[in-house]
């Protein structure tokens, strides 16, 4: 109760602060030329994680954002005007993310914010950069809250969790399983409604769930939980969270003798890299194995600019579209938050290395029917399964 009151304060907060921030949301004008004739350079936020535990894909984002300007200003830039990154640690926390994007809103020259990581420190931070009329681009946001509840100003590429995990029942079902344990993070935010809209499908189509067990992500000892979650003999098991946590639940799931299938982690390196993990599956966005031209251009540069990355996920692939899709509406649009906005509205087809191609749906703001290729680990990559 204390932790959802302190949530309930950052978000009056954030309230609060964008009615002070009303008054100066004029949209940010990038003039056309400098004092020496050249173009002005066109500025994207940044608002993620530098320091504190989502540190890794605050570093995974920035990669893939820098090699996409480096990409973008060797092709011309936007229209002749170059485009630069600002970055805020916001450390994937609403405490942060709020007083972060007050600084973006008061900062003219910023024409759009990307981020946050985690929808739990986005959500609070929306009626700023909506009083601001600064558009938050969300793109690694899956809690539909994010756009559903949020104003013009929020956009997303990613697919909603409610999504995925539709789809997470429907396949385990089409496999012949008729039964699964589940753990799921005990997060209002997003663990809970990832969980609910799960188990809404399953008793759809009758997958059976034999235990579900609430966990937290900060913990270490999961074998309590699992030994409930196991003990009605599942033929398979699923866990909604994310990497970290997945890599200790799927390594103490199999110390606890259980051999079903394992359905969850992400494709990051600690997940990646637990022995324990290897046949895990799950339904991805991007698969680095793609034999798809556009995906393997982009591995290879990626793999060019950073030579002692091994791995190139969805969250370096997420970020790299998301630099891409701005760059495309700002060229639709124009470079001031109005034009950007603009541009959002109307980008059609824009190239992308998830999705093959992006459009919004106008009423959602996310992308249009986006699909997920199942894909099993093997040897600590993903690659696409058939079975």
């Amino acid at each position: 109760m204390k932790k959802l009151l302190q949530r309930a304060a950052v978000v009056s907060v954030a309230g609060f602060m964008a009615l002070g921030l009303a008054a100066c949301s004029g949209a940010a004008d990038a003039s056309s030329t400098s004092g020496s004739g050249k173009k002005s350079t066109v500025y994207f936020g940044v608002s993620a994680a530098e320091t504190g535990q989502y540190a890794q894909y605050g570093q995974q984002f920035k990669e893939a954002f820098d090699l996409a300007v480096e990409q973008v200003n060797a092709k011309g830039g936007i229209n002749g005007h170059p485009v630069a990154l600002k970055y805020e640690d916001s450390q994937s926390d609403p405490k942060q993310s709020v007083p972060v994007a007050q600084k973006f809103v008061g900062d003219s020259s910023v024409v759009l914010v990307f981020g946050d990581y985690s929808s739990a420190a986005s959500i609070p931070a929306s009626p700023i950069y909506t009083a601001g009329k600064l558009l938050q681009y969300g793109f690694n946001n899956s809690n539909p809250d994010f756009t559903a509840k949020g104003s013009e100003y929020q956009w997303s590429t990613s697919i909603t969790t409610s999504d995925t995990y539709k789809w997470t029942a429907d396949y385990i079902k089409k496999r012949g399983i008729k039964s699964v344990g589940v753990s799921y993070l005990n997060t209002a935010d997003w663990g809970i409604p990832a969980f609910q809209a799960f188990k809404s499908e399953a008793d759809k189509v009758g997958l059976k769930i034999t235990d579900s067990e609430a966990v937290l992500d900060t913990a270490d000892d999961y074998k309590p939980s699992l030994i409930k979650a196991v003990k009605g003999n599942p033929q398979a098991f699923v866990h909604i969270g994310y990497g970290p946590d997945a890599s200790k639940i799927v390594t103490q799931l199999r110390a606890i003798g259980y051999k079903g299938t394992f359905f969850g982690g992400q494709d990051e390196e600690s997940f990646d890299g637990t022995p324990a993990a290897e046949g895990a599956i799950n339904g991805a966005q991007f698969v680095e194995t793609s034999t798809d031209p556009a995906v393997k251009s982009f591995v290879t540069a990626f793999k060019k600019k950073y030579p002692n990355e091994t791995d190139v996920t969805s969250f370096e692939a997420g970020a790299y579209d998301a630099l891409n899709v701005a760059v495309a509406a700002a060229k639709k649009g124009g470079i001031t938050r109005a034009g950007i906005l603009k541009g959002f509205k109307e980008v059609k087809d824009v190239p992308s290395v998830v999705y093959g191609k992006i459009t919004f749906d106008p009423t959602t703001r996310r992308v249009q029917s986006p699909q997920l290729t199942p894909t099993i680990l093997k040897g600590g990559k993903w690659v696409v399964y058939n079975g």
